[in-house]
């Protein structure tokens, strides 16, 4: 790279991280963020932190490999030999995410100008994937895009030490990512790089196998990956499969604001093809979420679409005869993508950064301050979820709900939501029962109660 593009790529990562860090540090300061998942994952790295079991009672598992096979939260522990804190968490994951720019922007050099590959650099980063995911908690995907445009971008200039190693990260991610790498093995071997093309598809296949229905199955309490029910009709009848990718009307909604964005660029590379596990995982899946454009699901598909875009524009240009012609439609098609990635599929919560009212604590979040200095480090607590990661670097925290346990101490808020019931007036009885049971007001004001445990 020239001078000026490590500039500009440089420009690029830093803006984006502070945005990306800014949004979620004020989100969760002011009491929006959620046990699920910011609660889970600073429990978890607390305690690799401290050489522990990566255990979480608020998701109820002992080990929470026993729910999702994503050993790679634990690079997050030496950071809380630091600076223990779930903000320590929000702004490593912002880093990350912007951080799958560069080797974006890399792979889109080789084959466009500089400013067609920053400007479609710069669509990626605003793809709303990475947004959703920056704007709801911290979970392990915050490696995926990094992980998965370095694995592209060294499999496309056969740089196959790296190619590997960023596999192996892959692996190591989450479990649902690795058939990635099984189709990239047949892109490979189709490509041409049939020995590593063809060691890689087997590799990853075996490895989904051994993790899916050995490793994950062996830290869960029940003995079996719960996860895999999600997909147990589809196993059972799979003459349904058509069908279930392409209903209910949702699924093919968020195709469309899968490749909008990008101005549909990404079909005219093969690279697109990448993206038919990820799409196979979310559409057959039974469960809702797995369907939409919220939550964090989204994010690994960013550098794909970015990549392939960048990947179908160069095709399109070469078959544009003048270079001044040429240039124009590079830079004008990569632009679009800029324009579209910042307004699809709308509400993206960057442009709430432009807000005064985003840096503005709510009176709610000032009270809540005063609230959990009343709980001392070690006790055990039930709290409201929007509560839980204030609190969650402790052995001891659960969701407040009808299963939870005793604690020394319960804390609710009624001005933050209440989920996952609809109305504070849903967990109102929860409190009262626990003052029948014994436990005494130490705090209530502003809407905010923490109550505490009679000692024995």
């Amino acid at each position: 790279m020239t001078r000026a593009e490590v500039r500009g790529v440089a420009a690029l990562v830093t803006g984006f991280a502070l945005a990306y860090a800014l949004f979620g540090l004020f989100r969760h300061w002011h009491f929006g963020s959620s046990a699920y998942d910011l609660g889970i994952f600073d429990q978890a790295v607390w305690h690799l932190s401290r050489l522990e079991t990566p255990a979480s009672t608020i998701s109820g598992f002992s080990n929470i490999l026993g729910d999702h096979f994503y050993p790679v939260i634990a690079l997050f522990a030496p950071l809380y030999w630091i600076a223990p804190a779930p903000e320590t968490l929000i702004v490593a994951q912002a880093i990350l995410l912007a951080l799958s720019i560069v080797p974006v922007f890399l792979f889109l050099r080789d084959r466009e100008p500089a400013v067609p590959a920053l400007l479609l650099s710069a669509a990626c980063a605003l793809f709303w994937g990475l947004q959703s995911a920056m704007a709801f908690d911290v979970h392990e995907m915050a490696f995926a895009p990094l992980a998965i445009a370095v694995v592209i971008l060294a499999a496309d200039r056969r740089r196959w030490i790296w190619c590997w190693a960023a596999a192996a990260l892959i692996v190591l991610v989450k479990e649902d990512l690795i058939p990635l790498l099984t189709m990239l093995g047949l892109l490979l071997a189709a490509s041409g790089a049939r020995r590593h093309g063809a060691l890689l598809a087997a590799a990853s296949l075996i490895a989904f196998v051994v993790i899916v229905r050995i490793v994950i199955p062996s830290f869960a309490a029940s003995g079996a990956f719960s996860v895999g029910s999600a997909y147990a009709d589809v196993v059972a009848r799979p003459w349904t499969i058509p069908v279930t990718l392409l209903t209910p009307s949702i699924k093919m909604r968020t195709a469309l604001w899968w490749f909008a964005p990008f101005a549909f660029l990404p079909l005219g590379s093969p690279l697109a093809l990448l993206l038919v596990p990820l799409v196979l995982e979310r559409f057959l899946s039974s469960s809702p979420n797995h369907w939409g454009t919220a939550f964090h699901y989204s994010a690994p598909l960013a550098p794909i679409l970015a990549m392939s875009a960048g990947d179908g524009l160069a095709r399109l240009g070469r078959r544009i005869g003048t270079d001044a012609t040429r240039a124009r439609v590079l830079i004008g098609a990569a632009a679009a993508c800029v324009l579209l990635s910042s307004l699809l599929p709308g509400h993206q919560p960057l442009w709430r950064l432009l807000s005064p009212k985003t840096y503005e604590a709510p009176a709610t979040a000032r009270t809540g301050d005063e609230a959990l200095a009343r709980i001392p480090a070690g006790a055990s607590v039930v709290a409201q979820a929007a509560i839980v990661p204030h609190l969650s670097r402790r052995n001891l925290i659960y969701m407040l709900d009808a299963k939870a346990p005793d604690a020394d101490f319960v804390v609710a808020a009624a001005d933050l939501s209440p989920w996952p019931v609809a109305r504070f007036a849903d967990l109102a009885p929860l409190l009262e029962d626990r003052r029948r049971h014994g436990y005494t007001v130490v705090f209530d004001q502003d809407g905010w109660i923490v109550l505490r445990r009679a000692p024995n």
